[in-house]
């Protein structure tokens, strides 16, 4: 299965699932690996959150006897999969591809084309809706599973095979573009920072900023709100800091391209002393994207270009 989605569409296709599938949920959860936290502990009432392919989980995620469970219709986001429940034989029903899986509620026994196979923890119901573990969803689905315990957030996701030969390569476009659909993990102590104000799919934005002739870290920042740090680390894009943006203008240590004060921080800050960055804003409208050069002292280069359908990176002449 492949995640080749521009990360730009994430909030809207969260949107429009919301809509979708509104009516009926099924949940699915694991026995996580634990991260080492890097920041404070957080407080005991966090609220569990999943990530499936990088896009928020719709449904609330469960706990229950230390198994984690999320809506079996997050699948969705991991592939092509068709999901239904026969509330008279009380059985969930999954469909990928050429592959039928029966489970249900309570019973560690499922059924893959017919032939009867064994999960580590039985799918259950919550409120009316099916739920499975998440370690169900690993073992049976192919997908990896990890699990921030300070934080209470899941981490699903498959592994694109194009996508990572595309990062490995020496087309650096290609290659950035790569790296924005890595799996993005968290090893913070706390949940991460989420957009305060955010603007909507209409005008809703996406900022992504690399080092000059770099592929292997990234700023990302959403709705001129929210701004993450990430660096690529065994193929997966791992969270390092952010910072929700406030409107005192100001600066946020050497970070010449924030204009504003930061209201909230989370994690280490990283450094940009001496860097020229460069920075991509795909333009849903214009279905363009504006690029611009830049270091401490202002832009060195500006422009626009149409990326490859589906994109957001473009090539930016000054960099060669």
């Amino acid at each position: 299965m492949k995640n080749t989605a521009p990360l730009h569409n994430a909030i809207w296709k969260q949107k429009k699932w919301k809509m979708l599938l509104a009516a009926s949920i099924l949940t699915a959860g694991v026995a996580p690996a634990l991260f080492t936290p890097t920041v404070a502990e957080a407080a005991t009432t966090t609220k569990p959150m999943a990530y499936i392919n990088n896009i928020s989980a719709q449904y609330d995620v469960v706990i229950r006897q230390g198994v984690t469970y999320i809506a079996l219709t997050e699948l969705q986001f991991l592939g092509d999969y068709t999901f239904g429940y026969d509330n008279k034989s009380k059985q969930i029903s999954i469909k990928t591809g050429s592959d039928q899986y029966v489970l249900t509620p309570n019973s560690k026994t499922m059924k893959k084309n017919g032939q009867n196979a064994t999960l580590s923890s039985a799918p259950i119901l919550v409120k009316g809706k099916a739920m499975l573990p998440l370690r169900a969803i690993g073992e049976t689905f192919g997908a990896q599973v990890r699990w921030n315990q300070a934080a209470k957030e899941a981490y699903i996701y498959t592994t694109n095979a194009s996508v990572v030969k595309d990062y490995n390569g020496s087309d650096l476009t290609a290659a950035r573009e790569a790296a924005l659909q890595l799996p993005r993990l968290s090893s913070f102590g706390q949940p991460r920072l989420h957009v305060k104000n955010p603007l909507g799919p209409v005008d809703s934005s996406t900022v992504y900023i690399f080092e000059q002739g770099q592929k292997d870290r990234f700023f990302m920042i959403e709705d001129n709100d929210l701004v993450s740090y990430y660096t690529i680390t065994n193929g997966n894009a791992m969270l390092k800091w952010q910072a929700n943006l406030g409107k005192q203008a100001g600066t946020i240590g050497d970070l010449f391209f924030i204009k504003t004060k930061s209201v909230t921080e989370a994690g280490t800050r990283p450094s940009v002393a001496g860097k020229t960055l460069v920075s991509f804003k795909y333009s849903r409208m214009l279905e363009e994207t504006a690029y611009d050069m830049m270091n401490k002292k202002g832009s060195l280069e500006s422009g626009s270009a149409t990326p490859t359908k589906g994109k957001v990176i473009v090539e930016v002449p000054g960099e060669k």
